[in-house]
């Protein structure tokens, strides 16, 4: 693979519910580049993406996969993220690091519960967006529901860059209101805009170039005045308002049959941000805040975002250069342990497969293997200028099981496997009940937990049994009690005491639930003369 610079980088998440096809629109991405020979096949486990034995064997994306390619001179990383709602960290971590987000549809099924998921984080970290309606070619499928859909939930402002030419088995290619053609076919021949959608697709560019003059001053003045705006000007004013976040670009493609990508590559090189467009990163430098930009003159800071474990390689740490160039055979301080890694074997990862690299610039993803210390999360940087970028917050834990080792030789591994998994994964954690003495194992679903624990026996070699997680009861006082004692004292007479002891139970803050009071009725009966003469109780006696 080539060396890339800043400007030429294009860093895009691939996020939907699961089943959108994004996994597939990568395979197809990829055989229609030359990159493979044939294309892969989701339920035959031949995907470049889900190369997890766990994601072959649920035929779903578990994990996010790095999908580097290269297309009119620029290198474009896509990170296919898991669907399933069970793995949202890995959509959080993907783009936070990440520029830019296609936010796949299926055109039959609209925007469902995970698409509304990813479109919150993108929202969170201000990401650049498209929206595009994949799977134009199944039955059903319907382009015009489907965006009025999506303008009815999210707060956003649409734009339609493309009009689907067909639908369902007529569905024929898209029609692009930037070329003002038509691209047919899995071979997106170009061709001239049918009659039928001539007066559709010219409405939709004045919308269109109305967008684009938004973008720049100059641009809206020129097109006040009433002239026309060259192709180029039209560019450069939408990727001002992408950028902004203004307008939310709609495309439609048919990924499995590859009709529409070559024009969303396209548009991914020439109006998504690359890593110098967006705003800096902040970090924690040793003065204060800094503020890290995607440029190579900067000092050097990379952010690790995902760490896994390799049966061959050993672990295999996942970063973004964040500012300055990451060079192989050097030294790097990692800010967080205070503590110094050699990096060496620099590079990217296509799927499961890696490819050297001699030193990556600054916005790049890379991969480096056998940090030891190294953790997701953490910062690798210069010794003498110590910066920590911080992590994105992920959502607490909504589903829990106990864990056991199988065998009296899986106990000496359980605190290290499950520490290993929780690093891996932000969203997973664990700690052991003292009450009840079981080790719980936490995520975000059944799904998730039991991903874990598969990945426990498969990668570390640990065999765990679940059971239900035990309720720690204490006991307590929860009702009103009364007791009577009669106490006897001779004191040269016949004399004697009853003493009564009322607790009762009072309403007090619902955090606590209730509350005692030491309240005594005391009472005594029958005293003598001679035990009254005594001046009662001795101190202390009556404090029951």
């Amino acid at each position: 693979m080539k060396e890339y610079t800043t400007e030429r980088i294009r860093n895009i998440a691939l996020v939907s519910h699961s089943g959108a096809g994004k996994t597939m629109l990568t395979e197809a991405v990829l055989h229609y580049l030359g990159v493979t020979t044939r294309m892969g096949s989701v339920q035959d486990g031949t995907t470049i993406s889900d190369f997890e034995d766990e994601e072959k064997r649920r035929q779903l994306s578990l994990s996010t996969a790095m999908i580097p390619v290269e297309y009119r001179e620029h290198k474009i990383n896509f990170l296919d993220t898991p669907g399933y709602t069970d793995f949202v960290g890995e959509v959080i971590s993907a783009l936070y690091v990440a520029d830019g987000a296609v936010v796949v549809v299926d055109a039959v099924a609209g925007v469902e519960v995970g698409t509304e998921v990813a479109w919150s984080y993108a929202d969170k970290f201000g990401r650049a967006r498209f929206l595009l309606i994949n799977k134009m070619d199944r039955e059903n499928a319907n382009f015009q529901q489907v965006l009025d859909q999506a303008r009815e939930i999210f707060e956003a402002r649409f734009l339609p860059l493309q009009l689907p030419w067909g639908a369902g088995e007529g569905f024929q290619g898209v029609v692009d209101l930037l070329t003002m053609k038509a691209y047919v076919g899995p071979e997106n021949a170009e061709q001239d805009i049918p009659a039928e959608l001539a007066d559709a697709a010219e409405e939709a560019r004045m919308e269109l170039i109305e967008a684009a003059a938004e973008g720049d001053d100059a641009l809206l003045e020129k097109y006040l005045e009433g002239e026309a705006l060259t192709a180029e000007e039209i560019v450069q004013g939408l990727r001002g308002v992408i950028a902004q976040g203004d307008y939310i670009p709609v495309l439609v493609a048919a990924g499995e049959k590859k009709i529409g990508l070559q024009r969303l590559l396209d548009l991914i090189v020439d109006l998504m941000p690359s890593p110098a467009d967006v705003p800096p990163v902040k970090a924690q430098g040793p003065d204060g805040e800094v503020e890290l930009k995607a440029d190579d003159a900067g000092p050097l800071a990379a952010y690790v975002w995902k760490t896994t474990a390799d049966p061959f390689v050993g672990k295999i740490t996942y970063f973004k250069v964040v500012s300055g160039v990451l060079k192989n055979d050097i030294r790097v301080w990692n800010a967080n342990r205070e503590i110094e890694e050699r990096i060496s074997n620099l590079a990217v990862m296509r799927g499961k497969e890696q490819i050297s690299v001699p030193l990556l610039h600054a916005g790049d993803l890379g991969t480096v293997p056998k940090l030891g210390e190294t953790a997701t999360g953490d910062t690798l940087c210069d010794k003498g200028f110590s910066v920590k970028v911080s992590m994105p917050e992920y959502p607490t834990a909504l589903y829990r099981v106990a864990v056991a080792p199988q065998s009296q030789a899986d106990s000496a591994k359980l605190g290290p496997t499950l520490s290993r998994l929780a690093e891996e994964d932000p969203t997973l954690s664990w700690y052991h009940d003292g009450s009840t003495k079981q080790t719980i194992l936490q995520g975000m679903g059944d799904q998730h937990i039991d991903v874990a624990i598969r990945k426990a026996r498969t990668k570390f070699q640990l065999n765990l049994e679940t059971e239900p997680v035990k309720v720690p009861y204490r006991e307590t006082i929860t009702k009103t009690g009364q007791a009577q004692y009669r106490h006897k004292k001779q004191t040269g007479g016949a004399d004697e005491a009853d003493v009564s002891l009322l607790n009762e139970i009072e309403e007090g803050d619902p955090a606590a639930h209730f509350r005692l009071t030491d309240e005594m009725d005391l009472i005594m009966s029958t005293f003598s003369k001679s035990f009254a003469s005594l001046g009662g109780f001795i101190a202390g006696d009556a404090d029951v």
